[in-house]
């Protein structure tokens, strides 16, 4: 399985290739809490490109040193492939009648961008020879080197078309695409083109008043940097609209000059929209009497959730284009 983190973390399966002999189970298209992962594997996922886990039944080694005085330092086993799973880990994989699993990471300009994650099924755990270990690590760095680029060609296209650099003929930058290009570029429904106080709609502006309300907020606010919002009730607080916004749910702000006061923004409509969850990932916590304690999803049947008012996410790369 591709499976990739969003921005609050939560990871969702891109694509898969199964062995039907092997499983029934499909997993493309669901989506995983952030606690499934939580930061501090994040960060081992990090630092070790290759994880791996030989037989989830397997007894765990205990570890055995000389003498006492070897406990002052305690061992670094930041690097080490055989190394101990969570308890938890365990359980979890057992949940999914998974036997033995391998992970490769997928990183992009210094961040987990995903992970290649293979899971072996039976009666018996894999072994991953060390020439194979090695040969998975390339395959990460290979992927992860095309991601890059292909986020880079993204946005080396999307400067192609709006040059933010202030010049003397153009204090505030120029816009060499039209407003279709600009709109499908940043997937965007419509959006405003504002330069010393004129104001340039792309796209059909349908909702003239929340758009001019929002043109209002940020031409007071002046941001100078780019800003993404789901959901603006939430990301402006400080947003007055009485009558509220029905329509437009979120933004990309790109600025076009250093004070902030030339800017073109991007909105999207506020959507109903249906999210496919592997298990319930509300279902973490078990009760037993005074104590609450943290148990893996016993089910990974899909359990859908509608979600109401918020846009479609905005990707690391529109965000940075």
């Amino acid at each position: 399985m591709i499976y990739r983190f969003d921005e609050v973390w939560n990871g969702r399966v891109v694509t898969e290739l199964v062995d039907p002999r092997a499983t029934k189970d499909l997993y493309k298209g669901l989506h995983f809490p952030a606690s499934d992962i939580p930061k501090q594997a994040r960060d081992l996922y990090l630092l070790n490109k290759v994880r791996l886990l030989y037989d989830r039944d397997q007894v765990t080694t205990r570890l055995i040193c000389k003498s006492k005085k070897y406990l002052d330092n305690p061992l670094d086993m930041t690097h080490s492939y055989l190394r101990a799973m969570s308890p938890i880990h365990i359980k979890y994989l057992r949940n999914m009648a998974v036997r033995a699993s391998t992970s490769i990471s997928l990183t992009a300009f210094g961040e987990l961008w995903g992970l290649i994650s293979c899971h072996s099924y039976g009666q018996k755990g894999m072994r991953v020879s060390f020439p194979l270990r090695k040969m998975c690590r390339l395959i990460g760095e290979t992927a992860s080197r095309n991601i890059e680029r292909l986020s880079y060609a993204s946005r080396l296209q999307a400067r192609k078309l709006i040059n933010t650099v202030p010049t003397e003929q153009n204090p505030s930058g120029y816009i060499v695409a039209s407003s279709d290009d600009l709109l499908k570029i940043f997937d965007a429904d419509f959006g405003l083109l504002s330069i010393r106080e004129e104001t340039k709609v792309l796209g059909q502006l349908k909702h003239s008043q929340e758009s001019l309300a929002m043109l209002e907020y940020l031409r007071e606010r002046k941001f100078t940097s780019v800003l993404t919002s789901q959901n603006l009730s939430v990301d402006f607080p400080d947003l007055n609209y009485d009558p509220g916004f029905s329509i437009i749910a979120g933004l990309l702000l790109v600025p076009l000059s250093v004070g902030g006061q030339d800017f073109i923004v991007f909105f999207r409509k506020g959507q109903l929209w249906k999210v496919n969850w592997a298990g319930n990932p509300y279902e973490k916590n078990v009760k037993e009497g005074t104590k609450e304690y943290l148990e893996p999803r016993e089910s990974f049947k899909i359990w859908s959730e509608t979600v109401v008012g918020k846009s479609r996410d905005w990707t690391e790369e529109q965000g940075k284009q």
